[in-house]
């Protein structure tokens, strides 16, 4: 027990008045006129009344009701009801055994000597002991209710395999704090086996444990490490007779102490299953070497890439996979008007891209057709002076299914080119044209970096597009309060976006040559052109790999998979993942977003069921371990530990679970009850003390 306001114990001092009123003759005398005393003789007389105790219960009440109103305002409270008394006592223990299996614990073998210290302290357990098992990597997980039963513990401790995560271990102390806190046996241990990687502890985590709570530890690690690791792999493209060749180029670094000898050992590169090539290395320790492989010819499909070390005393960083896609091609149709050469800027600037490339065909928009549509991903209405029914419902049926649409709105495009059925393609009917060649012309001001057109023009000098002058430009009639992607220095809209179904309609207000403005001449028509194409075809780059606690976003995939421009659509499919390790993961089309979370090292295989052929439907994605694991540099366990128990001795001052001294005085609140105790002791005493009153007033009567 504690105490909120222990200075109130000064009022203690309260206890004398008892006392001073018990040793003091409280009787009056009634004063009675007596004749002269001159006459008689003075004898002495000693009062020992006055200096003895009368009434003793009386006098106890009085000085109890005193005690309780003086503990009753210091306020007291219990700090926790498992105190390191109650410990030493003994009792029945409840251990949270807290068993870190991050990929590091592979070296050595360093995972199976964890488990076989927690079988024996799993032996060693006494029979109204409890035990449950935390396992943790990045993250915690509880594997098991607190129980007696050791055959119970020990089959899940054969069940724990490495896993392909990084080490933290704020989040497995918070949940073995959460597990000691629900437990009601006397003794309490948290037991920490672990390599203890000095990545995994940053020393600010707001973790503690209760105050009683013992954090013992197993070391299975140790400070001379030596580890080789593949952290990067590079990969370089490059276009020959009309063949794609690939570089690949491998980072490899060796941690060890120092005046360790050098590591000789050899890397290969291999492809589908294959080794292609094997390159010689020799690393001094601390170092790291960028190993660079003979290009080769990639073959036709998708194929999976390995660079690969030779076996040490920890084989999962010695791998590194990656995939490789084939070149990938958007299709662009351009529309423009009767004798309009307006796409010659565009058309060149698209001839130029390789990642994707990009294939680009010219027709009047007189004479476009359904057929012009199959197999394309972009349509451009290129300043056309009018756009028919017909073509209007294709283009919008176009775009409902993942397709994209650009328009220019240039000198042909006026308010009688988009009517009708043409009008839901745009966000507003276009207006008149804006002329401002007076004041040499307008500039863009604002430009949206949040959007992917614009999002690699973002950093310093990235590209510049105040330079670029707009003499005239179009409006729209009404206004425009969604999808604004750019605008001129006027407020004036100069590129605006439309969702319709599945794709996206870009208008683009001025023309994409020289005729109204310079911008073709900027060194960012280029890569501006490519972004507007990508965005609008929603274009999905394919990733050559990803890291373990990654979530792939599988509807890009989707999309590759699928012949139609854009993507499928809606999907009305299921799809089937296979881990590297066999497991099957079912994703139904009721999912709105086909998300995934990449636990594995390897190879993922993702296929689509129930629509085309199984080989023109599976798609493969290539994970890889976080390389800061690998760096195998120790922490002393005796720095978490005590970190640990500095806030537990903040806590234990606090009161239990964290709770500041008001906060757990504010829930027990027993000083209410002292208050109570210590008036019915006042109208106690008041009641015993008429009483005697009226006894001694009887007595002195009859006298």
């Amino acid at each position: 027990m504690t105490f909120l306001t222990p200075f109130f114990f000064l009022g203690a001092l309260a206890l004398a008045v008892p006392v001073i009123i018990h040793l003091t003759n409280r009787e009056k005398k009634d004063v009675v006129d007596f004749p002269s005393l001159m006459f008689l003789r003075r004898v002495p007389y000693r009062s020992v009344r006055r200096q003895k105790l009368r009434h003793l219960l009386l006098f106890a009440l009085r000085c109890l009701a005193l005690l309780l109103l003086v503990i009753a305002f210091a306020r007291p409270f219990f700090e926790s009801p498992t105190s390191a008394a109650a410990a030493a006592l003994g009792g029945p223990r409840d251990v949270v055994f807290v068993i870190d299996h991050s990929y590091s614990m592979g070296y050595d073998n360093r995972l199976e000597a964890a488990k076989q210290i927690a079988r024996s302290q799993i032996e060693a357990l006494g029979p109204d002991d409890r035990a449950s098992i935390v396992l943790f990597s990045d993250r915690a997980e509880i594997l098991n209710q607190p129980s007696s039963d050791k055959d119970e513990l020990k089959a899940i401790l054969d069940e724990i395999e490495l896993s392909a995560s990084t080490t933290r271990y704020g989040p497995a102390l918070k949940l073995a704090k959460k597990i000691v806190d629900e437990s009601n046996l006397p003794r309490k241990e948290v037991v920490l086996l672990s390599d203890f990687q000095r990545l995994g502890w940053e020393g600010d985590e707001d973790v503690w444990l209760p105050a009683g709570t013992e954090l013992r530890y197993e070391n299975v690690g140790s400070d001379a490490t030596e580890n080789a690791a593949v952290t990067n792999v590079i990969l370089e493209r490059e276009s020959t007779s009309g063949r794609e060749r690939l570089t690949a180029s491998a980072r490899v670094t060796y941690k060890a102490p120092p005046g360790s000898p050098p590591l000789k050992t050899r890397l290969s590169l291999e492809l589908n299953s294959r080794r292609l090539q094997t390159k010689e290395l020799e690393l001094e320790p601390a170092s790291s070497e960028t190993v660079s492989f003979d290009p080769f010819t990639l073959p036709a499909g998708i194929a999976r890439g390995t660079v690969r070390l030779e076996d040490d005393k920890l084989n999962q960083d010695n791998a590194y996979h990656f995939v490789l896609w084939p070149g990938q091609s958007l299709s662009v149709l351009s529309l423009e008007g009767r004798g309009s050469r307006r796409s010659l800027y565009v058309s060149r600037a698209l001839a130029i891209g390789d990642r994707p490339s990009f294939k680009m065909d010219q027709k009047r928009s007189n004479q476009f057709g359904a057929a012009d549509l199959n197999g394309r991903h972009v349509v451009i209405l290129n300043d056309v002076p009018a756009v028919s029914p017909a073509a209007a419902r294709l283009l919008e049926k176009f775009v409902s299914s993942g397709g994209g649409l650009v328009v220019v709105l240039g000198e042909q495009s006026g308010r009688n080119s988009f009517t009708g059925d043409a009008a839901r393609l745009l966000p507003s009917p276009p207006g008149a044209s804006r002329d401002r060649s007076r004041d040499f012309g307008g500039t863009l001001s604002y430009l949206d970096y949040g959007s992917p057109v614009f999002e690699i023009f973002s950093a310093p000098h990235s590209g510049d597009f105040t330079a670029a002058k707009f003499f005239r430009y179009r409006t729209f009639e009404t206004p425009v309060t969604s999808g604004v992607l750019a605008r001129f220095d006027d407020g004036a809209i100069a590129l605006a976006e439309k969702r319709i179904g599945e794709g996206r309609v870009l208008v683009w207000t001025s023309t994409l040559d020289t005729f109204w403005n310079d911008l073709a001449r900027q060194p960012v028509f280029l890569p501006f052109m490519h972004q507007v194409m990508k965005y609008a075809a929603g274009y999905t780059e394919a990733t050559a790999w990803h890291t373990v606690g990654d979530v792939a976003d599988l509807d890009g995939y989707v999309a590759m998979m699928s012949d139609e421009p854009g993507g499928a659509g809606e999907r009305d499919y299921d799809l089937v993942v296979s881990s590297p390790s066999g497991e099957r993961t079912i994703v139904p089309p009721s999912d709105e977003r086909a998300l995934l979370a990449l636990s594995e090292q390897g190879f993922y295989e993702l296929r689509r069921v129930g629509r085309g052929s199984a080989a023109a439907s599976v798609m493969t994605l290539a994970v890889n371990l976080d390389s800061k694991e690998s760096d195998l540099s120790s922490l002393d366990p005796e720095e978490l530990v005590a970190a640990v128990a500095f806030r537990e001795m903040a806590s234990s001052a606090s009161g239990d679970s964290g709770r500041t001294p008001a906060e757990q005085e504010a829930r027990q609140g027993f000083w209410w009850y002292l208050l109570i105790g210590a008036f019915v002791l006042l109208v106690a005493e008041t009641i015993l003390s008429n009483r005697l009153s009226r006894a001694r007033t009887v007595i002195a009567g009859a006298v």
